[in-house]
């Protein structure tokens, strides 16, 4: 790690930050021939946040020309610009609407004088896992369409995701800060962890040190046992019965999405209970080599479909399988490394629903400035190891950001 910031610094972004996003959002609608966008802020990664600086999951409205709108459904939020807390923050747009069934998005864009513009749309799809179907409601769109016939939209998210992924000195600042309170959530767990300790007290561990320093926690994947064939949100948190009571031998992983100022990073924490059995030390030689192999191949002037490659190739190797991404783009998660590769090769999970391959998502020419959550994951039958941090690229290479996270602990 470096870089690492005093407990008490909290870093924020200026309007000279808010002033070079405009201008790039410009320049694409002139690419594009666009008079303005239209972007929801709704989903995982409230995409309207890159032009307000807030969460608000609303709608904003850039034109091409003239100062943007938001628009949001609650009062509360609305009002929160008024009392003395929010009154302590200065709001990148001011004009903020408060919408109803009677006052609505349309009535907006039409009164901005673009009721027959071509506009392009960041909502109706995306990029990102999480949001790919979109995130703008059907009736919310049907009633823009019904109200503005004349007006063109244009599906532009792919277009506009790209345009956040390249960050500026301001941003990484952010992302810094991010990885930083993750590396402290992670020795957190770490401590927390061990025989007869829940796993809801491990977890809980990191979320109260996360919150504390200042950070969002989004809650991620998380699993614990001796092996660990699924990767999604613990079982308890929705049918109940309390978690697990973690025992020597078995294995606790958990991917944080840590959040500081809207700008994730994340860290993938694997945890033995124990002193780990064979399979499992296999399984993190094969993901550190995947790991180092990463980190040898990312600077600046090559593919992500190079960067997937180098990482892919020790678990190739060593007969493994892996359930999600090696290697993924991070603030936003836009481009994906290839997941549950090596399937077929794997007796123990015969007779199994196994889900389908899903390949690469997308190329792009690395520049610095990108950041990347490195997760490398090798899984033989059931069994399962993953590591990983957040990881910069710079003008001469690249800047990991996480350490704890990067090794099987051992406790």
């Amino acid at each position: 790690m470096t870089g690492l910031m005093a407990d008490t610094d909290f870093p924020t972004l200026t309007t000279a930050e808010r002033d070079r996003r405009l201008r790039l959002l410009r320049e694409l609608m002139d690419e594009l021939g666009l008079d303005a966008l239209l972007v929801s802020g709704m989903g995982r990664d409230q995409l309207d946040r890159y032009i307000t600086n807030e969460g608000t999951r609303g709608l904003c409205l850039l034109p091409r020309a003239g100062e943007p709108v938001t628009m949001v459904a609650s009062g509360n939020v609305t009002l929160g610009r008024h009392d003395i807390p929010g009154r302590a923050y200065e709001r990148w747009v001011p004009d903020q609407r408060l919408t109803s069934r009677s006052y609505g998005p349309a009535d907006v864009i039409t009164e901005l004088g673009l009721a027959r513009a071509r506009i392009g749309v960041v909502g109706l799809t995306s990029r990102a896992p999480a949001s790919a179907a979109g995130t703008i409601s059907h009736n919310t769109w049907k009633r823009i369409l019904d109200a503005l016939p004349e007006a063109e939209f244009v599906d532009v998210a792919g277009r506009y995701e790209t345009v956040m992924l390249v960050h500026s000195a301001e941003e990484l600042a952010m992302i810094r800060k991010s990885a930083q309170i993750g590396e402290h959530a992670c020795a957190a767990m770490i401590e927390a962890a061990g025989a007869g300790v829940r796993e809801c007290e491990v977890v809980a561990a990191g979320m109260n040190e996360v919150t504390r320093r200042g950070g969002m926690w989004l809650t991620g994947p998380q699993r614990s046992g001796p092996e660990r064939l699924g990767w999604a949100g613990a079982d308890w948190i929705w049918m109940g019965g309390g978690s697990r009571v973690l025992e020597k031998g078995d294995a606790f992983g958990a991917e944080l999405f840590t959040f500081y100022g809207g700008f994730e990073s994340q860290q993938q924490i694997d945890i033995s209970i124990g002193e780990p059995d064979a399979d499992h030390r296999f399984l993190h030689e094969v993901t550190e080599a995947s790991y180092r192999a990463g980190l040898d191949t990312l600077r600046p002037g090559i593919t992500f479909a190079e960067l997937c490659a180098a990482m892919e190739a020790p678990l190739r190797e060593a007969g493994c399988w892996n359930m999600g991404p090696l290697v993924q783009t991070v603030s936003p998660v836009i481009f994906n490394s290839a997941t549950h590769v090596g399937l077929d090769s794997q007796p123990g999970l015969a007779g199994l629903p196994l889900p389908h391959e899903t390949p690469r998502d997308g190329d792009f020419l690395i520049v610095p400035g990108v950041a990347f959550a490195f997760e490398p994951n090798a899984c033989r039958d059931r069994k399962r190891v993953c590591l990983g941090g957040t990881v910069l690229v710079t003008e001469d290479g690249h800047e990991e950001l996480n350490s704890l996270c990067n090794r099987l602990n051992v406790v």
